[in-house]
């Protein structure tokens, strides 16, 4: 047992100080998990009847402290009442998070770069199945605020499902493009541009490889299609039109498009917190 004292008069033990290490982390998940549930909410309400108890007791409010200390008798099975669903969501949570998280992830913040991409894997999946045409273009460095302002502004967040409905036959905006930046959904609906000259190759490509390939000439953005007639899938990108991917080669794609954006965004967020003085919070 390794003992020293913590500034000279407590004795201290290194097992102590991993006890608190992982009470303090099971804390910080346990936060994150009901974090923007009503949760948060029955937690301050009750938080509110231990402060009447303790006040109560102070002043020795012999009724008020029968009352509130027979409710407590009844407070595991009220929380488990209560809080019901979010304990399910929770539970399920933690063990997608285990199933699926590297050890890194548990302890340190993700980039968000997987999940992003899983998101977007599983809408083309589920199109490229059903042969539902679709566009999708990851912007990189180079704005295309003039593309992006022929569609409907969404500004939100990347979602399979999101994509999936955009996409649907019949649906507003399913003949147009998606443009994504890496944090947002920008808009739906765009129109691409179609290229001045077309080669005997490209003659033979439809509007959607044909305005892909024109965007990716001019730009830094990758774009996704997805054959309305096979499903296959193709990836445009500077110069070159790569036809019937995989999704696990769909996925390196992605991911070594969008990495150095993850990561710069990353260490700002990190730096950002770092360098306020009013924040709490550390970067990992």
């Amino acid at each position: 047992m390794i003992l020293f004292k913590l500034f000279g008069v407590i004795d201290v033990r290194m097992a102590d100080i991993l006890d608190i290490l992982l009470i303090s982390i099971i804390l910080y998940y346990f936060i994150l998990l009901f974090r923007g549930s009503r949760a948060v909410q029955m937690f301050f309400g009750g938080a509110l009847l231990l402060l009447t108890w303790f006040l109560a007791q102070w002043w020795e409010l012999h009724t008020l402290v029968w009352l509130l200390s027979n409710v407590a008798t009844l407070g595991v099975i009220a929380v488990v009442i209560l809080f019901q669903p979010e304990i399910r969501g929770a539970l399920t949570r933690i063990g997608q998070g285990v199933s699926q998280a590297n050890l890194r992830n548990i302890f340190f913040h993700s980039s968000g770069l997987n999940e992003t991409t899983e998101s977007i894997i599983n809408a083309v999946q589920d199109l490229a199945k059903n042969r539902f045409g679709a566009l999708i273009v990851l912007q990189k460095r180079v704005g295309l605020r003039s593309y992006s302002d022929t569609g409907e502004a969404l500004n939100a967040n990347i979602s399979s499902r999101l994509l999936r409905s955009i996409f649907f036959p019949n649906s507003a905006l399913h003949d147009g493009a998606v443009i994504l930046d890496h944090k947002k959904l920008i808009a739906a609906g765009c129109i691409l541009p179609l290229p001045s000259s077309s080669s005997e190759q490209d003659a033979s490509l439809g509007m959607r490889h044909r305005a892909a390939k024109a965007l990716a000439a001019e730009s830094d953005a990758l774009v996704i299609i997805i054959s309305e007639e096979t499903g296959f899938i193709s990836i445009a990108y500077r110069s070159t039109l790569r036809r019937k991917l995989s999704l696990l080669e769909l996925e390196e794609e992605i991911k070594r498009h969008w990495r150095i954006l993850f990561e710069d965004t990353k260490i700002q967020a990190n730096n950002k917190v770092k360098n306020d003085p009013f924040s709490s919070k550390k970067p990992t």
